[in-house]
């Protein structure tokens, strides 16, 4: 642990040095300057000498951002310099955002961020062209985000914030937002051939109709890809996209873009290991306990966008879009804990579809002088759900669970005002009302079976919330900004949860109408198998958020970010998938400060490191049981980036994530790693050749790590212990694209 800290601060260390070396770097060549308002079109193949001079404006370019870590020109320069091989490597642009993979590859990442263990997106809101990748009440688990129907080639920009500050950003947005863009144009076709260790395969190709331009365009791509993955027992991981757009300016103030999308992936997977097993000789790091777990998924997108500009600098937008999706999980992590003869092997599925609408318009005006910028937003969300949870052993249905259909609406409306207060003055109001109905049908609801093990509701509620947003900007000089934050946000919970909840308040209702006592309430939801304390917590638990940062950009070579933040979250309830049980999470705090640098010591060379550190503890727990199990205390990536204008570029990056608690006690340690990764490319004519080196030290190191009790074939009682999922060695993955 110390020598990881040690690497890690080192390369803190070497970032500011070169910082203030910089000037010793100069040349005679003049860099451009570049305004709030200018429009820069940043390409994501940085492939030619123009291509680094836009990146020098991007670097250097300030722009309207509210927060320290909302600065969509420094993510920008992120996309064009650091190499992305899925979507999923794209969210951990943000500073402090971590993903592990636990599951062969195709199921939804596991997302570290501000003191969260997110599991797969329950506090961090992400969207792909206005769409949103999040999946409530799911069938794994609230929030679940799987970003592998979006093809990395396509992704124009990404827009990144953190924390519950913001009007147009709802449900699940405590921990910060992700938001995707696609391109409406794409500069020429391309064909892209990848392989690799462990019989890796990717084949993309991006076609657009001849003729096309920037005002007008239709464009396909399609992805497939393949891999055994490290493992023993092979993944047999296969994943196909495909994806089309229509984009057309139907006269100078109106515009709109009409995209479909298709994604289907199925795998195996040999699932989380106990350390036990590895120490004692049972299976490798690469083993499996049971290798049967796996799963298939898929989703198809319609949307479609309209936007209509007009006097005052008025914008108009409306979305509708509908998503069709489907999932089916074999997992086992307990192995023969429950089921000591048949194993404990569950299987979850959800099957749903969602239609949706966005809006917004958007003017500018004077309010006394002040120039101002107010927009107003709405629109809705209806997800149509049907969600099991059934005992599978070897793949085979054995008990059903959880058999439940969900209808969940959210309407919301919001509105957010922008003041000029003076030249170094700006002020951002907003306001956000949200509105839910949950209903349940809920198909093994026997109320009054003693049989049932598990609780069974069903039924509707309703919960309406308002957050306030406020942002302040004082920019002192034309080179720095000093920003304050505050906003309150929430994330919903499952439906089942909720109706649960509800069904517990109306039966303690009923129950004290009878006459019945305290004690004898207790007992009678006992034998329905309720658990009183679920009584009364929130459906929509709310977040309360505030931070205080700046951003400096010096030489018009080097921008820094240092923001310190606070967040605060309220009781909640949190359906655990993998039992088909509610668990309640008690009021949490966390706090932080969260650093990132980039710099341009040459035209041609960058270096950037984020440094983050956190402190999560559960608020009204005793002191020696209050830690947020996996929540990250530390992280920092980085690295150094050469893009040659002789067409040769290099990339050598950092991971690092430091030693966490595993639980409550903080008694088993979730140990931390350092990961190196090189890549390597050469652009030749029409040409590109590039090849990387992943994990170069070749470290042993754990992706996915768990504090789960479990049972072996062979023993007599259970052990808690970490439960990991091993990260890849060493490997080499290389390839060659042709544009035309």
């Amino acid at each position: 642990m110390r020598k990881i800290t040690r690497l890690s601060l080192y390369f803190l260390t070497v970032f500011v040095s070169v910082v203030w070396l910089l000037p010793l770097f100069e040349t005679s060549e003049a860099i451009e300057e570049t305004t709030q308002t200018e429009n820069i079109d940043s390409k994501s193949n940085s492939e030619s000498s123009t291509d680094v001079i836009q990146l020098e404006k991007i670097l250097v370019r300030g722009d309207r951002a509210y927060s320290t870590a909302s600065s969509k020109s420094i993510r920008e320069f992120d996309l064009n310099i650091r190499p992305m091989k899925t979507a999923q490597d794209m969210l951990q642009l943000a500073p402090g955002l971590v993903v592990t993979q636990h599951a062969g590859g195709g199921k939804a990442e596991q997302i570290f961020l501000r003191g969260f263990d997110a599991d797969h997106g329950t506090d961090v809101a992400i969207s792909t062209d206005g769409i949103p990748v999040n999946m409530v009440s799911h069938g794994h688990g609230q929030g679940y985000a799987d970003l592998h129907y979006v093809i990395p080639e396509l992704v124009e920009s990404i827009d990144l914030f953190k924390g519950p500050y913001f009007a147009r950003h709802g449900n699940l947005s405590t921990a910060g937002s992700v938001l995707f863009h696609t391109k409406d144009y794409i500069d020429a076709n391309m064909v892209k051939i990848e392989g690799g260790e462990f019989n890796t395969q990717k084949v993309t190709g991006l076609f657009q109709v001849p003729g096309g331009s920037e005002q007008q365009n239709i464009y396909f791509a399609s992805q497939f890809y393949n891999t055994d993955g490290p493992v023993e027992s092979d993944q047999n991981f296969q994943r196909s996209n495909l994806f089309g757009k229509f984009h057309t300016h139907l006269n100078e103030t109106n515009k709109i873009a009409f995209s479909v999308s298709a994604f289907s992936s199925a795998w195996d997977a040999s699932g989380q290991i106990p350390q036990r097993a590895v120490d004692n000789g049972l299976i490798t790091r690469f083993g499996a306990i049971d290798d049967l777990e796996g799963g298939q998924t898929g989703r198809q997108n319609i949307n479609v966008i309209y936007t209509a500009s007009g006097e005052n600098n008025s914008r108009f937008l409306i979305q509708p879009y509908f998503t069709r999706y489907n999932f089916k999980l074999f997992s086992n992590f307990t192995f023969f804990l429950d089921d000591p003869e048949n194993g404990d092997m569950i299987e979850q599925t959800d099957d749903r579809a969602i239609l949706g609408l966005n809006t917004e318009y958007e003017f500018e005006q004077l309010i006394y002088s002040m120039p101002s910028t107010t927009t107003f937003g709405g629109g809705f969300r209806s997800d149509d759900i049907a969600v099991s949870l059934w005992h599978s052993p070897y793949r085979r249905r054995l008990r059903e669970k959880v058999n439940s259909g969900i209808i969940e609406r959210n309407l919301f409306l919001w509105v957010q005002e922008e003041l000029i207060i003076s030249s170094q003055l700006r002020l951002q109001l907003g306001l956000r009302g949200d509105y839910f109905t949950f209903n349940v049908e809920d198909h093994l609801d026997t109320l009054f079976d003693e049989r049932i093990s598990l609780p069974h509701a069903s039924g509707y509620a309703q919960e309406a919330m308002l957050n306030p947003k406020f942002n302040l900007v004082y920019s002192p000089l034309a080179s720095t900004d000093v920003f304050f934050n505050f906003g309150t946000g929430f994330h919903s919970n499952d439906a089942r949860d909720v109706i649960i909840e509800r069904t517990i308040s109306d039966l303690e209702q009923t129950f004290g109408h009878q006459g019945l006592s305290d004690t004898q309430i207790n007992e009678r939801l006992a034998q329905l198998n309720f658990d009183r304390k679920q009584s009364g917590i929130r459906t929509l638990p709310r977040a309360i958020g505030a931070e205080i940062g700046t951003r400096h950009r010096f030489w018009n070579r080097f921008n820094i970010g240092i923001a310190g933040w606070l967040l605060d979250l309220n009781e909640e309830l949190v359906f655990v998938g993998d039992a088909g049980e509610t668990e309640i999470s008690g009021k949490s705090r966390r706090i932080g400060v969260d650093i990132e640098g980039r710099a341009q010591i040459l035209s041609w060379l960058w270096i950037d490191t984020d440094v983050n550190l956190s402190s999560g503890k559960f608020v009204d727990e005793p002191s020696d049981a209050n830690e947020i199990p996996l929540a990250p205390r530390m992280t920092s990536t980085g690295g150094l980036t050469a893009i040659h204008p002789s067409g040769f570029s290099v990339n050598l990056r950092y991971r690092y994530i430091g030693d966490r608690p595993a639980n409550e006690d903080n008694s088993v340690t979730a140990e931390g790693h350092t990961l190196l990764n090189l890549g390597l490319s050469y652009v030749l004519g029409p040409f590109k050749y590039f090849a990387s080196v992943e994990n170069l030290f070749d470290v042993d190191w754990n992706e996915a790590q768990f504090d789960t009790e479990s049972r072996l074939v062979d023993e007599t009682s259970p052990v808690s212990e970490i439960h990991f999922t091993p990260g890849s060695p060493r490997n080499i993955q290389a390839g060659i694209s042709y544009q035309f």
